[in-house]
């Protein structure tokens, strides 16, 4: 065969493959998807709900912007997929908006007030808000009980079909989501923090999306300097016999909530040695934090990417300080004004942040613990947080915090997610809650979790549990979870995962292995992270002195014996 028929074949081979290949579905999907979420709210800022569909629109596409309805541009529309209006409050719309969206020649989905103004719902009516406890969609035969109801509005002058309708008091069926002809959609809720379920179905089948497995985690929490190996290493080693991979959860340093003295994760090797048992045998770390503490609360229980007591972001570098108290954005002339008056405030924030996830990554991994994510203490952060941390860490478990005021409000999304407001990072969220033995029934709000995983379908089924509870529930609590049918269990090390900081870098591809590249050693952490009052750093001083003079004792000593073998050897030849 000569060189000319080589080439033809090869060419040949490479044409067959490229028509042969198929790329995959949902990765095709989210680079092509671009979403506009657009929103009306009262203050024109984003309200939690706002950021729960932000949460729910990250499922489709990595690539979501969120605008307030007075800021929408004409280049905010080009490119985009599918627009997202959101109408939580009654408003006029300016003309210009209603013309850029009625224009779009791409699905819209309106949900809530006003979705009226734009020509693809031109003719809907919303007669009235309802609060209603049966649901019942078009594709099912029978009614969706609700225990506690959710807020509806009744919808009517659309064409189309109704996907979902509720009983009223007058014993009929109304319908509160439309699909019209076009595929646009309007979802009737205005409430979507309690309701993210249904409006993430409703998206989900606007989107087109099948459902896929339901994943399962469960993450061993607040592990911290001061837990007990045993306990830790019998729940993992039962995990593990269940051929389960499991994530711990770690602290890197406890703090004395009495005298606030540090105790490093340095300072028990036996604990350390029972963390790297276990992440041999399947275990995936995940940083929960430095101390897990601000103000000298007790590690595990207090805050610390957020100041509770005040109820606001981080003010000082240094958490022995008095805080100071954000003045309300009310008292300045323009938000400009604000902006700059927050600016000093969200550089210490911001130094404060670096330090603490900086050093809890080189400290574990100093220690031969390998850190794949982050999980924010209390899941308590404000969006500038997010930011900083998305710098450091490809992914977040848990639930993220939904206002920058307060930390009493937090929620997730029903399944993998990469919201906006995340800064890159991948959610996978905490939807089932943990073991409580302070209920009656410990494993109760779990298994009621469970049962709404179950009729959701194809979402993430993610719990904690804290091993000081021993093995009492936590052969149930598995149980629970596993009855979910078309379930898989979560492995973080066979999903592409980066954290890094100036001195450590550590990769997984997504083959269950982890590479890491730390320019930082064990005793060079110690003495770089671990903050030394005066009188300790005094101690270390005299230490080394005494050290010092140990060493040239030692040698001089030995240098003396030396010394003295070589005139006992010269004397004794003299004499031979």
């Amino acid at each position: 065969m000569n060189c000319k028929r080589i080439l033809l074949l090869y060419a040949a081979v490479l044409i067959l493959a490229a028509a042969f290949h198929v790329p995959d579905t949902a990765e095709a999907k989210q680079q092509e998807r671009s979403i506009l979420i657009v929103y009306s709210t009262l203050d024109g800022k984003k309200s939690a709900d706002v950021k729960m569909l932000d949460l729910i629109a990250g499922h489709f596409t990595s690539h979501v912007t969120v605008v307030n309805d007075a800021d929408v541009k004409a280049a905010d529309l080009a490119g985009k997929d599918r627009v997202i209006y959101y109408g939580q409050t009654k408003r006029k719309l300016n003309k210009k908006l209603a013309q850029l969206i009625s224009s779009f020649q791409k699905p819209v989905t309106a949900i809530g007030f006003n979705a009226g103004q734009f020509s693809q719902f031109a003719d809907l009516s919303l007669k009235s808000e309802d609060n209603v406890y049966q649901i019942r969609s078009t594709n099912e035969e029978n009614d969706t009980s609700l225990e506690s109801g959710i807020r509806v509005l009744k919808v009517s002058g659309l064409k189309g079909k109704a996907l979902y309708t509720y009983k009223a008091d007058d014993g009929k069926a109304h319908p509160f989501v439309w699909k019209t002809g076009k595929s646009n959609v309007y979802i009737g809720l205005t409430d979507l923090l309690n309701n993210n379920l249904l409006a993430a179905k409703q998206l989900r089948q606007a989107f087109g999306e099948t459902p896929d497995s339901t994943l399962l985690y469960l993450r061993l929490e607040d592990i911290s300097p001061m837990s007990d190996e045993k306990l830790l290493l019998q729940a993992g080693a039962y995990l593990h016999k269940r051929n389960i991979p499991f994530i711990l959860s770690v602290i890197p340093v406890y703090v004395n909530p009495e005298t606030g003295d540090k105790v490093y994760m340095s300072e028990k090797p036996k604990l350390v040695n029972v963390l790297r048992k276990l992440q041999d045998m399947g275990g995936s770390v995940i940083v929960h934090g430095y101390t897990h503490t601000y103000r000298y609360s007790e590690t595990g229980e207090g805050f610390e990417f957020w100041d509770a007591k005040a109820d606001q972001p981080i003010t000082s570098q240094n958490a022995k300080e008095p805080a100071t108290l954000l003045q309300k954005e009310q008292n300045f002339p323009n938000e400009e004004a604000y902006q700059n008056y927050l600016k000093p405030f969200r550089k210490n924030e911001e130094t404060y942040t670096r330090q603490k996830l900086t050093n809890a990554i080189e400290d574990l991994t100093a220690e031969g613990l390998y850190p794949l994510a982050f999980e924010a203490p209390h899941y308590t952060m404000s969006e500038h947080g997010y930011q900083i941390a998305s710098q450091y860490f490809t992914s977040l478990f848990g639930q993220v915090q939904l206002s920058d005021t307060t930390w009493k409000t937090s929620g997730a999304g029903p399944f993998v997610t990469n919201p906006a407001m995340l800064h890159g990072m991948t959610l996978y969220p905490e939807t089932i809650g943990y073991v409580d033995q302070s209920e009656q029934n410990p494993l109760g709000k779990v298994e009621e979790h469970i049962s709404q995983m179950i009729d959701f379908e194809g979402g993430v089924a993610g719990a904690f549990y804290h091993p000081y509870l021993g093995m009492k529930y936590l052969p149930e609590l598995v149980d629970q979870m596993e009855r979910i049918p078309n379930s898989e269990w979560l492995d973080i090390k066979k999903t592409k995962q980066t954290v890094k900081t100036d001195k450590v870098e550590i990769h997984t591809s997504g083959d269950g292995t982890i590479q890491v590249k730390s320019k930082v050693s064990a005793i060079e952490t110690f003495f770089d992270h671990h903050q030394q009052s005066p009188l300790e750093k005094a101690l270390w001083i005299l230490s080394l002195i005494v050290l010092l003079f140990v060493v040239m004792f030692v040698s001089y000593t030995l240098y003396l014996r030396a010394t003295l073998k070589k005139r006992i050897f010269k004397e004794r030849k003299n004499r031979g």
